[in-house]
């Protein structure tokens, strides 16, 4: 069986990680400390995660990690519970809006003192990276995997352009010419689509990827004002809209065709030549290359650009978003009820997984995934994995930082409620943003207010 390039590297990544070069674990002369990890890196890459705690372990031998991979079923809960207990696990792995909340009930310490203890620098990381992990001018963690790369990158399948008589190699740079396309790639009727060219869905996220892509904002800086119920941010919406009614015969229609799927199981449309254009962010490659390997090894079939950007729009350009999405700016932080040497080898095992060469940056290029450390991704071997790597450092470097606050969940619900009840014409998409945005502001006065009186 020929092996594909990713897995040929993947393989020699893991056979370097056990021969010659773990260094021999040396004897501890003190007590060993237990550190629980709880985490989400299931399923083939927890091969990966034990790997790289074998390398710290090597390096750090008083600490003993141990694995807790945690299934997603009810992970909020899970970690919600987890943390506020008191004998929590000695590192947890939590997204952006939990570690403010966590933060701020005093539930995980900052580690601006570890940092300066052991003189980490944080300059390695990209500066929207390490920048997502403040809150109130403290830092809670250290990034790992990328928050950038989630919403600005798009997969297309070659064949269906070819098919249609358009350019392989000139994918579309404008929504204007995206729309134009999917029209002509997509077989669709009220009663269902059988071939799908492009897709915008009704949920908030989708949303705040486009509204960036016409030059719109989704908040002010400083996390106080929302600000997407603006010009741009009706003409978002209505494109939307005018793509999933016009070209797609409806949200129902989108719904159906998507039903059941998962682009990391193998059972997606994408793979079946049934749809052209997938957003995606950067562990599709992966997931792409293992369920359909000689799909990912021939690039005559498919390739990689940036999300298009409103054409009528002078000062709009392809962008994505870092932080919004609730899956955004994962970090590793340390709860606060922990003995100070437990919290130590916590931050030592942060910054491993954060900084080290052997650490977030073996993990993540065995999935051919981007690191938040910059030299990491310089890696000409990246190239050899994702024939694309290009656009994807494009893409990072495109990306903007949305600034959110622990209520970011609740934001977030309002958000996709009234989008969906434009998508199915219950309200105009200008009184679905006007009325999200009053409800949220108010939520959002709600929470600084509190904010500010506890904190003066």
């Amino acid at each position: 069986m020929k092996l594909s390039p990713f897995v040929r590297l993947a393989l020699a990544l893991v056979m370097l990680f056990s021969v010659g070069l773990v260094p021999a674990l040396a004897e501890c002369d003190g007590e060993v400390i237990e550190l629980e990890f709880m985490n989400w890196w299931g399923a083939a890459r927890e091969v990966l995660m034990d790997t790289l705690i074998g390398h710290f372990e090597a390096e750090n031998p008083c600490v003993k990690v141990i694995n807790q991979v945690q299934p997603w079923d009810n992970r909020a809960e899970l970690l919600a519970t987890a943390a506020a207990s008191s004998n929590p696990p000695g590192i947890i792995m939590s997204t952006r809006p939990e570690t403010y909340q966590f933060a701020i009930n005093g539930l995980i310490i900052p580690i601006d003192a570890f940092v300066e203890a052991h003189a980490t620098d944080l300059s390695v990381f990209y500066d929207g990276e390490i920048g997502l992990q403040y809150w109130n001018g403290e830092l809670y963690g250290l990034p790992m995997p990328t928050a950038g790369g989630l919403t600005g990158l798009m997969i297309y399948n070659k064949n269906l352009l070819r098919d249609a008589g358009f350019d392989p190699e000139d994918p579309p740079e404008t929504w204007q010419e995206l729309e134009e396309m999917a029209a002509a790639i997509t077989v669709a009727d009220a009663m269902g689509i059988d071939v799908l060219g492009a897709a915008a869905f009704g949920t908030d996220s989708e949303f705040v990827a486009w509204l960036y892509t016409n030059n719109g904002k989704y908040v002010t800086e400083d996390g106080r004002t929302l600000l997407f119920n603006s010009p741009e941010g009706l003409e978002t919406l209505e494109w939307m809209l005018n793509l999933t009614n016009n070209v797609n015969h409806g949200t129902l229609n989108i719904t159906d065709f998507f039903q059941d799927t998962a682009f990391a199981q193998g059972d997606h449309p994408f793979y079946e030549d049934k749809q052209a254009f997938l957003h995606i962010n950067t562990s599709f490659f992966g997931h792409f290359n293992v369920n359909d390997p000689d799909g990912y090894a021939d690039t005559e079939s498919w390739g990689t650009m940036l999300r298009p950007y409103n054409g009528d729009n002078p000062d709009a350009h392809s962008a994505g978003t870092t932080g919004y999405n609730y899956s955004g700016a994962w970090a590793y932080t340390i709860p606060a009820v922990h003995p100070p040497e437990m919290q130590e080898a916590a931050f030592k095992f942060a910054e491993f997984i954060g900084v080290h060469p052997q650490g977030g940056c073996a993990f993540l290029f065995a999935q051919s995934r981007p690191s938040p450390v910059q030299e990491c991704n310089e890696n000409p071997a990246y190239y050899d994995v994702n024939p694309y790597w290009s656009v994807v450092l494009e893409g990072l470097a495109l990306d903007t930082p949305v600034q959110i606050t622990p209520v970011q969940g609740q934001l977030s619900e309002i958000l996709s409620n009234n989008i969906a009840e434009a998508y199915h014409g219950v309200k105009s998409p200008a009184d679905a943003l006007n009325d999200a945005h009053a409800e949220m502001q108010e939520l959002l006065d709600e929470f600084w207010a509190e904010f500010d009186a506890e904190n003066m």
